[in-house]
């Protein structure tokens, strides 16, 4: 695959640039070369092929990830390293490399630090593999949790993360090289581009340490403001909402967001807060980034410049690209109409739709009309399964909700049920209803309908 971005030579570019802030200091391009040499030399001779990573620490996932790719080997990526996902993940992977290690899985295991040292300590140094070939095919497995929860295995190439790279370059090249302040794990592909990938390339340093409450974004942005946030819907509902964040407004120069959709409310917020609202960046693990939109007046999404998007004959977004292996294209679960001029605006989720009681029901409608009504401020809406089929809600509330809420939890419930009692059928009316202060969330700022699903059969009131 042709590509201007090539992340094997620019790590092995060096120079005095900083790359990444870490909690010790700064580290330079010198620096991320001599490790990604260092851990290569020790990752080349293992006689594991697909090798699963797993750091906490983003700067050593990247150096970890560059020396994996500089061995040719197939680079797996877990979401996460729970003992049950862990187990349910080993199929695909020899050997793991990580600074948690896993009692629950029988393969070698390995310590980044341990890596090092058996590097320094052996005949293979760093100036033995100077010429490790940067070009070839590097295998990568990543995995999506799907509506089940069970991981399923989604296979790229280095290339094609290379050919996205190079796309977010050309469609938004105003960044430079302003540093990166982040939100989301870089476990998940939006973090792996847009904090550790897409900064590498343009020579711009990222921040370690995750932004997660308002405080930690006001510190970060004094020592290496201004900079861009990479953000999630999750924090971008809550964050900016504290009285300190017109302090950082200054020194920000971008918001982005993705990992789910951003609600014209918060936008609004956002927006009014920054003068613009965030870059929101449609994709998934499959497709990578699919398109993007500015809610400044419109909701509607425009392709990324190597995107090109057709209707399903299900009316859903049908996609091609260059960091796409589709050539008949890829259907996502996303209802569309198209726009003239290219673009397009998102009509629900397709797989929301389910049978309760042999009814059919739009969870995205559901909740859509929670969400439009005086009480909720946002909903989300999942159908636990058992000897009846009942429908939950989880939500949270507006101060008008809230004030419903202090009267009493089962008249706030009542209220919202004959709210949707003018929209839904009886059986279809939701049973279950849990609030919140902020919905929960994974380390990429997403709820998965597994998780929903979960926190409804929790019951808790």
């Amino acid at each position: 695959m042709n590509s201007s971005v090539n992340f094997r030579e620019i790590g092995l570019g060096g120079g005095s640039q900083v790359v990444a802030w870490t909690a010790q200091g700064a580290v330079t391009a010198d620096q991320l070369r001599q490790r990604v040499l260092t851990l290569a030399a020790a990752v080349a001779p293992l006689a594991a092929c697909r090798v699963a990573l797993w750091a906490s620490d983003s700067y050593e996932f990247l150096t970890a990830f560059l020396a994996l790719a500089l061995s040719g080997k197939h680079i797996v990526l877990p979401h996460n390293l729970h003992a049950g996902s862990s187990v349910q993940m080993a199929q695909h992977f020899d050997a793991l490399i990580s600074d948690q290690p896993q009692a629950a899985l029988d393969c070698p295991q390995c310590l980044p630090s341990e890596l090092i040292s058996q590097a320094q300590a052996s005949d293979c140094a760093p100036a033995n593999i100077h010429s490790a070939p940067v070009t070839g095919v590097v295998d990568i497995t990543l995995f999506t949790s799907g509506s089940t929860g069970a991981p399923q295995p989604v296979h790229k190439t280095l290339g094609e993360l290379e050919a996205e790279v190079a796309v977010l370059q050309r469609d938004f090249p105003a960044l430079g090289t302003t540093p990166v302040v982040t939100s989301v794990s870089h476990h998940h592909i939006y973090g792996l581009l847009h904090v550790l990938l897409w900064p590498l390339a343009r020579g711009a340093a990222f921040v370690v340490s995750p932004v997660q409450f308002p405080e930690h974004l006001i510190e970060q942005l004094a020592h290496y403001g201004p900079a861009v946030w990479v953000a999630s819907p999750t924090h971008l509902g809550r964050i900016p909402a504290s009285p300190h964040f017109r302090r950082v407004v200054p020194q920000l120069r971008e918001v982005f967001s993705s990992g789910g959709l951003l609600s014209g409310l918060t936008a609004k917020n956002v927006a009014s807060e920054l003068g613009y609202a965030p870059i929101e960046v449609l994709g998934s693990t499959e497709t990578g980034g699919v398109a993007w939109r500015r809610q400044n007046g419109s909701a509607h999404w425009q392709p990324l410049s190597d995107v090109a998007l057709s209707q399903s004959p299900r009316q859903c977004l049908l996609v091609k690209s260059q960091h796409l292996n589709a050539p008949e294209g890829f259907e996502m679960g996303d209802k569309i109409r198209l726009l003239p001029g290219g673009g397009f605006e998102l009509l629900g989720r397709i797989d929301t739709v389910v049978k309760v009681e042999g009814k059919r029901l739009s969870l995205t409608e559901l909740e859509a009309r929670l969400n439009e009504s005086p009480w909720i401020d946002h909903a989300r809406a999942a159908v636990i399964r058992g000897r009846r089929d009942e429908v939950g809600v989880l939500a949270t509330l507006t101060a008008c909700g809230e004030q419903q809420l202090r009267a009493g939890k089962h008249q706030l419930n009542t209220l919202l049920r004959h709210y949707l009692a003018d929209f839904f059928d009886r059986p279809l009316l939701p049973r279950r209803w849990r609030y919140f202060d902020n919905l929960p969330s994974n380390a990429q700022g997403k709820l998965p309908m597994a998780d929903i699903v979960r926190c409804l059969e929790e019951r808790q009131k």
